[in-house]
């Protein structure tokens, strides 16, 4: 009897003890008391959308009267060609189909308006600096060739040229006649240099350039380079097998334009 006397006691202690504190309960969930757990509240369901009596395909499809801005015209045209692109109904690739018709007409107009433009205004017209038709062309090319053929003679009295080659490199050898043809035509020395130690027929004696390759930074066979007699300076022309004209032609290029003069 003692013993339940005073566990009844303690009970109501504690449930005294308990009306006192600033909380109704230990287990009630207070973020200033972190250590005891809180369940969280039941996420709520998310409020069921109304339904819409448009399409989504229809939600902001723009009729082709109403067009009026080159802006709506990208976006309607992309918004119809992903729709007839999903669902390729017949009334679907119709109603893209109409739109890029429009796109077309007025593509048209704007090349025909261009090039009456460019016609009128000579200041506004490529073809004044570089030709576009056959006859012109023709013209063109005869005076670029004069132009290229003298500046390498004047390139040649205080330039070379230094062909790097490999004596097992078919390239190499296709391309060595084409390089003594040069010399012949134009009056330019041609260095021939060696990456195995061996010769060609057209360069017998070449220098060792075995320890060169490294330092020029060499790493391909044949390369061509044009150098000062005077000063010792080198650049590349190129790397690869090439023809004669395209040989001239990057020579002149490289050593006399600067860049967007001769494009």
């Amino acid at each position: 009897m003692m013993k339940r006397s005073l566990l009844l006691l303690a009970l109501l202690s504690g449930y005294a003890n308990a009306q006192s504190l600033d909380y109704p309960s230990v287990w009630q969930c207070d973020a200033n008391k972190p250590n005891w757990y809180c369940d969280m509240d039941e996420a709520k369901p998310a409020p069921a959308r109304q339904p819409t009596s448009r399409k989504p395909d229809q939600a902001k499809r723009i009729d082709l009267k109403d067009i009026k801005t080159a802006e709506q015209l990208r976006q309607e045209l992309k918004r119809r060609e992903d729709v007839a692109v999903m669902n390729p109904t017949d009334q679907n690739m119709k109603d893209y189909l109409e739109l890029w018709q429009m796109t077309q007409d007025k593509g048209a107009v704007f090349a025909d308006n261009w090039r009456r433009v460019v016609w009128q205004n000579p200041s506004l017209d490529y073809a004044q600096k570089r030709p576009v038709n056959n006859s012109a062309i023709k013209i063109y090319d005869e005076g670029r060739i004069q132009t290229e053929e003298k500046q390498l003679k004047m390139l040649a009295k205080e330039h070379g040229l230094i062909f790097f080659f490999r004596s097992d490199c078919p390239y190499c050898h296709a391309m060595a006649p084409t390089l003594r043809m040069l010399s012949d035509k134009y009056g330019i020395e041609v260095l021939g240099v060696s990456v195995d130690g061996m010769g060609l027929p057209e360069f017998p004696n070449p220098r060792d350039g075995r320890a060169q390759t490294a330092a020029w930074g060499i790493e391909r066979v044949p390369a061509l380079f044009i150098g000062s007699k005077q000063t010792g300076d080198r650049a590349p022309i190129g790397f690869g097998m090439m023809a004669l004209t395209e040989i001239v032609n990057r020579i002149f290029v490289l050593t006399g334009t600067k860049p967007g003069d001769n494009f």
